[in-house]
């Protein structure tokens, strides 16, 4: 840290709830701004520092490329699909927010009654959302070697308790039953390189307007990224 967010944080007025919190994270904000920011959900509508959902997409980049660039350092003989299989299962949405909620984010953020906050998918939303804001407050704070060392920490060293097997293209398939859309469609629109080491390139179709790319070393693999794109999306809108 800093001489300047040193000196920062020793005079900023933080409650004991925000001092408690950063010492979960590992982390002292030099200033509160984007802290309390990523702890507040969009339901509080007349909080002076805004909502979290800026952060959130700013944190969902740094995570990516940050998990990415250790997965390519740690597996160096891995090829593109299995590093893709192991990037989805460390940046899926049940593992962040299994992220979020060992850091305690839902006894901490700003959010109005009028959110269900028993229900275990508005929950796991909310923790997911949350863990990638706090990234995305991280960089702007203290910036990329202080981020990276924070993802490092929380999310690398848990590796060993994500699901690699996730299988995504069933979940896509129930989530289109259970709600009235079209039965997904994979659809295989390249195959480049030599036949062992093969890349495919599938689109998932459910309408017209909604379609994903997925890119893997087997067909399998790609349907798995792309129907694991198609979820995030419907999860985030």
């Amino acid at each position: 840290m800093s001489l300047f967010r040193t000196i920062k944080a020793l005079f900023s007025k933080k409650s004991p709830e925000i001092k408690q919190f950063e010492k979960l994270l590992q982390y002292t904000f030099g200033d509160t701004y984007y802290l309390e920011k990523a702890l507040t959900h969009r339901s509080v509508q007349n909080h002076s520092e805004g909502n979290y959902e800026r952060l959130e997409f700013l944190g969902d980049a740094i995570i990516d490329q940050t998990v990415s660039i250790w997965l390519f350092k740690k597996y160096p003989q891995s090829d593109e699909g299995t590093l893709t299989k192991k990037r989805s299962s460390l940046v899926n949405r049940d593992f962040l927010s299994m992220l979020g909620k060992k850091l305690q984010v839902m006894d901490v953020i700003r959010i109005e009654q009028s959110v269900n906050i028993n229900d275990p998918k508005v929950i796991t939303n909310i923790a997911s959302d949350v863990y990638e804001a706090i990234v995305g407050a991280i960089y702007l704070d203290g910036g990329f070697k202080e981020v990276s060392n924070f993802i490092k920490r929380t999310l690398c060293l848990s590796e060993h308790l994500a699901d690699e097997d996730v299988n995504y293209k069933g979940q896509l398939i129930e989530y289109c039953h259970t709600n009235n859309l079209s039965a997904p469609q994979f659809i295989i629109v390249d195959s480049r390189g030599p036949e062992h080491e093969k890349t495919f390139i599938i689109k998932v179709v459910i309408s017209p307007d909604n379609s994903w790319r997925g890119i893997g070393s087997t067909k399998k693999s790609a349907e798995q990224d792309g129907a694991q794109r198609a979820i995030s999306f419907f999860l985030e809108h």
